[in-house]
């Protein structure tokens, strides 16, 4: 519905007729709107964050954030599904049609990228990690904002062009990591 009719549009009542449950029972499990857009962000990011406390010490963020992403896409299905799978007209893709709300809607982008901020910290963590420099050093936080942005306009644009997020985000993190971390090491 969000998508379709737009996120301000869509109300409570209209969630709760939708799905033939009183709007106080999607109340009841889910305290916003936003919410019902946003459910699985906390859970995901804590599990971010577990992989990277405990990652060898050779092994890279970047290649931490790809095991974590597929491990999301396994872990993650039917409406809580954050990432974009190819297009497939025999399910509903709950993923696509969340990037499509959020892309078609200014508050939900900037919500988007609020939820997101706690990986902006933990990918600059872990390059300065790996590359043995500050935390908040200028260039750790360019390559932990990178990071994030990377990763949702690669789901973005497979929301829009039918692909899947994971068949691209290789090819954008390779250009992450020959561009932005080695003027990080520079």
């Amino acid at each position: 519905m969000f998508a379709r009719d737009g996120f301000h549009a869509t109300t409570i009542p209209d969630i709760a007729e939708a799905a033939d449950v009183a709007p106080r029972t999607v109340s009841t499990y889910f305290p916003s709107k936003e919410g019902i857009v946003f459910e699985e962000y906390e859970s995901a990011i804590e599990r971010f964050a577990a992989r990277l406390a405990h990652r060898p010490d050779d092994t890279p963020v970047h290649a931490v954030m790809r095991e974590w992403l597929l491990s999301e896409d396994e872990h993650q299905q039917g409406p809580t599904r954050g990432l974009v799978r190819p297009s497939d007209n025999d399910e509903a893709d709950f993923a696509r049609l969340r990037e499509t709300a959020i892309v078609s809607d200014p508050d939900l982008w900037a919500l988007q990228r609020r939820y997101m901020l706690p990986v902006v910290g933990l990918v600059a963590h872990g390059l300065a990690k790996d590359l043995g420099i500050a935390p908040d050093s200028l260039q750790a936080r360019i390559v932990g904002d990178a990071t994030v942005a990377t990763l949702l306009a690669v789901n973005a644009r497979a929301a829009r062009m039918g692909t899947a997020a994971m068949d691209e985000f290789d090819t954008a993190l390779e250009f992450l990591r020959s561009r932005l971390m080695a003027e990080a090491i520079e």
